[in-house]
């Protein structure tokens, strides 16, 4: 859901607090780019947000935002969504690092949703692991209709 400008302001001002509590500088680029991820409220592409800087005065390179992107991601504030190859917002700004969320993605509206329930989280990396699989910092993707588009499905197939 996208956020109103003063609410973006206020979740990036808690973040640049959150950064500099870990000893992390949210620049003024990197506040910009993580800006736009939180106005849009739901997973934008690399060259989008290229794209959308240049509507705000400066047309980033590639290279610049992927730098940022990784900043980011590394630092807990942004998802990679693999399945549509973009990025989404951390739902979870509590400043939590070590946080494996599983992301609902679907894949007809590109609706995601970040669940952040420590005890589903624990118990399906303890499967993982069980199975003989170690996932490395990441999240784990989980692919269906959201409610929208499987009742539009439903519909038509009627």
């Amino acid at each position: 859901m996208p956020l109103s400008d003063e609410m973006v302001k206020k979740s990036l001002d808690g973040l640049a607090q959150q950064c500099a509590n870990r000893g992390l500088h949210l620049t003024n680029l990197r506040r910009r780019l993580m800006g736009l991820l939180l106005k849009a409220g739901k997973p934008v592409k690399a060259y989008d947000l290229i794209e959308q800087s240049a509507v705000l005065g400066r047309r980033l390179t590639p290279a610049t935002v992927y730098r940022v992107l990784d900043f980011l991601m590394e630092n807990g504030l942004v998802h990679k969504v693999n399945a549509i190859n973009a990025f989404v917002a951390c739902t979870e700004q509590d400043g939590a690092l070590d946080h494996q969320p599983l992301i609902l993605v679907c894949p007809t509206c590109q609706k995601t949703t970040e669940i952040n329930d420590p005890d589903l989280s624990i118990m399906v990396f303890e499967k993982l692991n069980d199975l003989g699989y170690a996932l490395k910092r990441g999240s784990i993707e989980i692919h269906g209709h959201c409610g929208l588009c499987e009742e539009k499905t439903l519909t038509e197939s009627s």
